[in-house]
């Protein structure tokens, strides 16, 4: 038999010779043999039976196959058959895989092998093409347009992403490097500008800029342009200063002072007091802001800050700062209206000594805080909150040590005259010494210590001021010199034998002594009296050792 190429001459089982088989490719002349050419008998079989006993034999084929096909995950499988109808032969014979494709290493291959004669497609299957290690298919004509264009872009969206952080770093390296504050404070009331920059103390050598400080000492100009936070809470909540007025209704006029008014207002549903200062009074509400805005001043018994802003109501500039409302109000109303049991007694002192505590305790850290001196104690400045404690507030004259270093260009005898101590009546302390400040504090402070224990039970007194016998409703620094200096007059504590009060009017002796050193500092003071507090039955001390409110 003379077999098609590649195919071999085998023996077929039951004959001697191998019938003759010969190959075709005109299609022509296939159709015309077909017509005439007897049937034959072909092999038959599907993988994976080829090759094996299994193989059949079918009858009356126009033409006999044999096939090799590698399916795309790789694998190879073998067929035998015929065919019966003279159509199929162009869809079986004529579609080997075409040789561009044969190394394509994920497409199918397949090789198909026809022959006429009795068993022609015995034998070896036909062969596939070999595939080559790695298909290597060349890439089009325009594809580095693509890449190029695809580079651009990204190029284009890193320049839009630099642009802004570059001027936002040229920007603050301008303000660092001493851009003139004068500016600033003079374009500050503009409606146009988006961000206030305050001037300093008066008198600072920074250019009246508010100062930039080491740790612990951070200002307002800081916040303002580097916006700074804290995840703890312990740092200024963000605020954005010129849109905050304009978010807070006013309610109702709760108090008036010499720096302006008090009002109830509204922000967000909730209740907050704001302060509004008279434009004259630009300096204390600067300072009041810078020092509500230092870190780590927040505190339970310091007065809650929400935030400050300037803004103008017809032609009048106004000022404002706004805080936590506590409905109330001043220590100085509450005593007024109600009397106390030494448990309150005891809740309000502690808590008005932790604030004082908290305020002249200077914290070093990366984040710390400065000591600062209130310079007006008082009834007052002091918020009863609804648990029973109280919470300091008004620090439109509180200082700090580098308020000190500036220097003080005013009358450092500011306050409230029936709250000074012998030493800033007399003029002889050291107005550049915060230990000074401090040390007034502590006098003002007995004297609060005094109002409050006048007002406990079991013989509570008519609410009266600090030396209501001795001065007038209105008392001159001359008339509070005589009573404090010259005749070392001091209020009279209560006269209850209980040893709870009889130890609180030892500590107010202690605390409002002619000679300021001999004063108790704010932690000695808080000691003493959460020792009171711990030999008295009817006070209720909690797990941390302090008053239960």
């Amino acid at each position: 038999m003379t077999g098609l190429p590649g195919l071999d001459e085998d023996e077929v089982s039951g004959s001697t010779q191998e019938p003759e088989s010969q190959h075709i490719d005109d299609p022509i002349t296939i159709e015309k043999m077909m017509v005439q050419q007897p049937r034959y008998k072909c092999h038959q079989c599907e993988p994976p039976e080829c090759g094996s006993s299994k193989e059949e034999i079918c009858h009356d084929a126009l033409y006999c196959f044999k096939s090799s096909v590698r399916a795309s995950d790789g694998e190879l499988r073998h067929s035998r058959g015929c065919s019966t109808q003279r159509d199929h032969y162009q869809f079986t014979c004529r579609t080997n895989t075409p040789q561009q494709s044969l190394r394509k290493r994920h497409a199918g291959l397949h090789n198909i092998s026809c022959c006429q004669g009795d068993l022609c497609n015995a034998g070896t299957f036909p062969e596939l093409a070999p595939l080559a290690d790695t298909a290597i298919e060349p890439l089009p004509s325009n594809a580095w347009k693509l890449w190029a264009s695809v580079a651009a872009s990204v190029l284009v969206v890193i320049i839009i992403l630099c642009v802004p952080i570059r001027l936002r770093v040229s920007r603050a390296a301008l303000h660092k490097l001493g851009a003139d504050s004068n500016y600033f404070s003079s374009n500050m009331y503009s409606p146009h500008v988006t961000s206030a920059f305050y001037e300093g103390v008066e008198g600072s050598q920074n250019g009246g800029g508010l100062r930039a400080t080491a740790a612990g000492d951070s200002t307002l100009r800081e916040y303002l342009e580097w916006s700074v936070t804290s995840g703890s809470g312990s740092g200024l909540p963000l605020m954005v200063q010129r849109t905050l007025a304009k978010q807070v209704s006013l309610c109702e006029c709760v108090g008036k002072g010499r720096y302006g008014e008090v009002w109830r207002g509204s922000w967000y549903a909730d209740s907050v007091a704001v302060k509004i200062f008279f434009s004259r009074d630009e300096a204390s509400w600067r300072r009041e802001t810078e020092i509500y805005s230092t870190v780590l001043l927040r505190h339970e018994n310091i007065l809650a800050y929400i935030g400050s802003d300037m803004t103008s109501r017809g032609s009048c500039t106004q000022l404002w700062l706004i805080t936590h409302f506590h409905p109330l109000g001043s220590l100085y109303e509450h005593l007024n209206r109600t009397t106390l049991t030494r448990h309150q007694m005891m809740a309000i002192c502690l808590s008005i000594i932790n604030g004082l505590l908290h305020l002249h305790t200077e914290i070093h850290g990366t984040q710390g805080k400065p000591a600062i001196a209130h310079r007006d104690i008082k009834t007052k400045n002091i918020l009863v909150k609804v648990n029973g404690e109280c919470c300091i507030a008004d620090l439109g004259l509180a200082v700090t040590r580098a308020h000190l270093s500036a220097g003080l260009h005013h009358n450092p005898r500011q306050g409230t005259k029936r709250y000074m101590s012998p030493e800033m009546l007399d003029q002889s302390m050291n107005v550049l010494s915060l230990e000074s400040h401090q040390q007034c504090d502590v006098y003002s402070a007995a004297l609060v210590l005094w109002e409050v224990a006048g007002r406990t039970r079991p013989a509570p007194r008519d609410y009266r001021v600090p030396y209501y016998d001795l001065a007038p409703a209105d008392p001159s620094f001359d008339d509070m010199r005589k009573i404090v200096c010259v005749d070392a007059a001091r209020p009279e504590p209560p006269d209850d034998p209980h040893p709870t009060m009889v130890g609180m009017a030892q500590l107010m002796r202690e605390c409002w002594h002619q000679n300021p050193s001999v004063r108790l500092p704010a932690l000695r003071i808080k000691k003493t009296l959460l020792k009171l507090a711990a030999a008295d039955n009817s006070i209720r001390l909690n797990e941390d050792n302090e008053v239960s409110v």
